[in-house]
């Protein structure tokens, strides 16, 4: 299947992590409705990773009818509302700092929530995500026969890299949402000080690793690795 270019695809994930940030600004600098659109995408971000981790078993050819641009925006619609639907119970946890923020200054969650600015920014995040697994999906698969099996074609890449990529990739995601608890300490904390920077040296931070991926694929597997080897001595050690 053709796929958009590289810078095209960073592209769509810029726009993604911006939106959160133009909410941000346009709503005179909601902190919580920034904090809780924020979480959502990040467990968009986790929910992508997990859903499109390569597995054996996933076909490798298409029918050709899945190549119409219909098929394709349909697919891409259908996939955004279901990670989407994942992602909303993934936001309880992650959206709690932003709840309990909500809590202490009073805030009319109906009201924001029900914003046309806030509940289309949700739409177009859930869209996005849609978009980025469905050119996923299109850069492991090849469009077969009509009828064809979809195991038909050969795999497409290496399969062992893409579960060592996706691994680095989960690795960077959790990694952010730690600083992403900090931010909300920072903008909890410390209000109206460095109020309109921080979110976006965040939104800023989202973007540089959905563009360089192999930065935090060369840093973030060793230093999960590390821990994990330490632990795994430790706990050696106390059995001894």
């Amino acid at each position: 299947m053709r796929t958009l270019p590289r810078a095209k695809v960073v592209l769509v994930d810029a726009v993604a992590h911006a939106v959160p940030l133009i909410f941000f600004y346009r709503a005179n600098g909601s902190v919580q409705g920034y904090l809780l659109l924020t979480a959502f995408d990040l467990a968009l971000g986790l929910m992508l990773i997990v859903g499109t981790t390569r597995d054996p078993k996933d076909p490798t050819t298409v029918d050709p009818r899945a190549a119409w641009l219909s098929a394709r925006i349909a697919a891409a619609l259908i996939q955004g509302v279901f990670l989407g639907a994942v992602a909303a119970f993934l936001l309880i946890p992650l959206g709690m700092p932003a709840f309990i923020f909500g809590m202490e200054a009073h805030v009319d969650w109906l009201e924001l929530v029900t914003r046309p600015g806030f509940y289309l920014t949700v739409a177009f995040m859930m869209l996005s995500a849609g978009v980025r697994a469905q050119l996923r999906f299109e850069a492991t698969t090849r469009v077969g026969e009509l009828g064809t099996s979809l195991y038909a074609g050969p795999v497409v890449g290496d399969l062992a890299r893409d579960r060592r990529n996706a691994q680095a990739a989960y690795a960077a995601q959790v990694t952010l949402i730690g600083v992403y608890l900090l931010l909300c300490f920072l903008l909890i904390h410390f209000g109206r000080n460095g109020l309109y920077l921080l979110p976006a040296l965040y939104s800023a931070l989202l973007v540089f690793f959905d563009a360089r991926p192999d930065i935090g694929q060369r840093i973030f597997p060793d230093l999960w690795s590390k821990s994990s080897e330490q632990s795994k001595s430790q706990q050696g050690g106390r059995r001894r």
